[in-house]
């Protein structure tokens, strides 16, 4: 795994803790349910960067 591999996977990791802060404050259930699930597909970003 490379330097710009780690750098992807950080951002996308602290994209999505932003994006869950973000959810957690939000009222409207669907639109939690969007933000959460944005979150994950950054975690798996994340994921899959570190595997490369």
């Amino acid at each position: 795994m490379d330097a710009f591999s780690r750098d992807n996977a950080a951002e996308y990791r602290q994209q999505a803790v932003q994006i869950r802060s973000f959810a957690e404050q939000v009222s409207l259930l669907e639109a939690k349910f969007h933000l959460f699930e944005a979150a994950q597909q950054l975690e798996e970003l994340a994921a899959d960067e570190d595997r490369r």
